[in-house]
């Protein structure tokens, strides 16, 4: 019996991994990045950080800081539009598991079409993800070392 094990292609851990990552960023020809996080990373100033390291590596970016706790499907709609409408070319995840996950669910929706809840269950989607690259604030779950997120919910009505 055998096992297939999928983690991130590439990581960067460590003292000042920050500045490191974004050489590697901006080494991938990245264009625009769709940066998802939460209000409180945004309102503390650390999601228009990343930007402006981003815009040092000639990278363009826009923040999304609707990921809510267990983002439901609203999140990810409301966040893939806003990366359609910036024609961004990859996604940047700011935070812990739940900007990840919904990161995630954007990145999915982003190359394979419909609506996050159309890939509920293992391998679902047709094609890989948009690049997602993920920066983590929080010693967790590791949501950013998997493929896999929670699976969103309904909005509250």
């Amino acid at each position: 019996m055998s096992s297939t094990f999928f983690i991130p292609a590439v990581n960067i851990m460590g003292t000042d991994c920050l500045d490191e990552a974004m050489l590697a960023i901006r080494n991938y020809g990245f264009r625009k990045a769709l940066i998802v996080t939460d209000a409180g990373l945004a309102k503390a100033g650390v999601a228009s950080m990343i930007a402006e390291k981003l815009a040092m590596q000639d990278i363009d970016s826009v923040i999304y800081d609707g990921a809510k706790p267990n983002p439901n499907v609203e999140n990810v709609e409301k966040g893939l539009a806003l990366l359609q409408q910036s024609a961004c070319d990859f996604v940047v995840s700011l935070g812990g598991g739940s900007p990840h996950d919904c990161a995630k669910g954007i990145a999915l929706c982003a190359t394979n079409g419909g609506r996050i809840g159309d890939y509920e269950g293992v391998d679902q989607s047709a094609k890989p993800q948009l690049p997602l690259v993920a920066i983590n604030t929080t010693a967790g779950t590791a949501s950013e070392m998997t493929r896999f997120a929670s699976s969103p919910t309904k909005p509250a009505t």
